[in-house]
C-alpha cells in the first residue's frame, strides 16, 4: 500500500491509513520512534519508560548526605543573585 508525502505547514507528513493504525493498535498522540536503514524508513512503537516509585529511586541510597559542589556561573544578563 503506497503512502504519499504531503505538506503540513512548514513540514512534510505521511498519513497513516486506518488499516495500518488498527493493525498496529495505534491511538491519537501515541509516540513512535523511527530510524533509516539504507533506503528504508522504519517506524516502531516507542518503548514505554517504566514507572519508578520513590522506593525504586532511593533503593541504593544509604542515608548519608551527598557532597556535591554547586556549579556557579557568571551572570550574563540582568540576573540578581
Amino acid at each position: 500500500m503506497p503512502l504519499t508525502v504531503s505538506k503540513w505547514g512548514n513540514s512534510s507528513a505521511i498519513r497513516l491509513p486506518k488499516q495500518l493504525v488498527e493493525e498496529m493498535d495505534l491511538s491519537i498522540n501515541d509516540q513512535l520512534d523511527y530510524h533509516i536503514s539504507g533506503n528504508q524508513l522504519i517506524i516502531e512503537r516507542r518503548t514505554e519508560v517504566p514507572y519508578l516509585t520513590v522506593d525504586d529511586l532511593f533503593k541504593d541510597y544509604d542515608g548519608e548526605p551527598v557532597n556535591v559542589k554547586p556549579v556557579l556561573f557568571e551572570s550574563i544578563g540582568k540576573e540578581q543573585w
